[in-house]
This record gives C-alpha cells, sequence and structure tokens, in this order.
C-alpha cells in the first residue's frame, strides 16, 4: 500500500509539474510574423448576434497599418504609436496607443485569430457583434 501511495503522489507530481508554459514562445513568434510588414486590409466582417454576415472594404486596399520592430506602429489614416503583443486569456492580441493626425490619444485592442507570412485576421467583439479585419500582405 505505502509503494502504491508513493507511485500515484510521484505521477501526479510528474505530471502537474510538466506543465510547459508557451506563452512567451507564442507572443514571441505573433511579433516576428507581424513586424517589418505592410499589411494591407482585403475586407471586414460584421457578423451579427443574429448571425447575418455583411462584408465591407471589398477591393479597397488603400487602407493599410505597419508594425515595426521598434514596437512603432503607424497606419495610412495617420494614426501612430505604439503596440505590443499579449496574451489575454488564451488569446493573443495586439495592443496600440497611438495619436491621431489631431494629436488625439487612441487606445484599441484587437484579438488575433490567424497571422502567418502573408495573411492575418483580427477581431474584436462588440454588444451585439464581432467584427473581423481580413489583412493580406501583397498589393
Amino acid at each position: 500500500m505505502k509503494k502504491f501511495i508513493i507511485t500515484t503522489c510521484t505521477s501526479l507530481f510528474l505530471f502537474t509539474s510538466c506543465n510547459k508554459d508557451t506563452t512567451g514562445a507564442e507572443v514571441s513568434l505573433a511579433y516576428q510574423m507581424i513586424s517589418e510588414k505592410v499589411w494591407y486590409l482585403d475586407y471586414s466582417q460584421t457578423t451579427s448576434s443574429t448571425g447575418t454576415i455583411t462584408k465591407t472594404y471589398l477591393g479597397q486596399s488603400t487602407y493599410f497599418v505597419k508594425f515595426l520592430k521598434n514596437l512603432t506602429t503607424i497606419d495610412s489614416d495617420g494614426l501612430n504609436g505604439s503596440f505590443t503583443v499579449e496574451k489575454s486569456n488564451g488569446i493573443l492580441q495586439i495592443h496600440v496607443k497611438a495619436k491621431t493626425v489631431g494629436s488625439t490619444n487612441l487606445e484599441y485592442i484587437y484579438n488575433i485569430e490567424t497571422v502567418g507570412a502573408n495573411n492575418m485576421i483580427l477581431y474584436y467583439l462588440n454588444a451585439s457583434s464581432t467584427i473581423k479585419f481580413y489583412y493580406n500582405t501583397i498589393h
């Protein structure tokens, strides 16, 4: 019986202590994937709470955003500032603190759904819908 208890306790210790935290690696990889690229907006998609889907900005890839390695960002609307990539509640996020052309402070957070070498999907939730932004690096 004593051997069983020691074996059980040892097994529980090993299984619970081998839980690897990959948050830092995921955040680092996301930084690498988004940095030093110009991301052009393909379109945005709004899904309402009733399931209605509306796409906007189709074929208008004039909006872009740059995320630079020095942790600054600028977009085609003239917003510039700093950004961080964070993981909150298991979701990777881009947190931007910027100023408008008129020097108004602006802060926003987008969740990262996917990010690849040339494609990225960001989204945020509001009270009645999910808004997704589909970006690519090819203009």
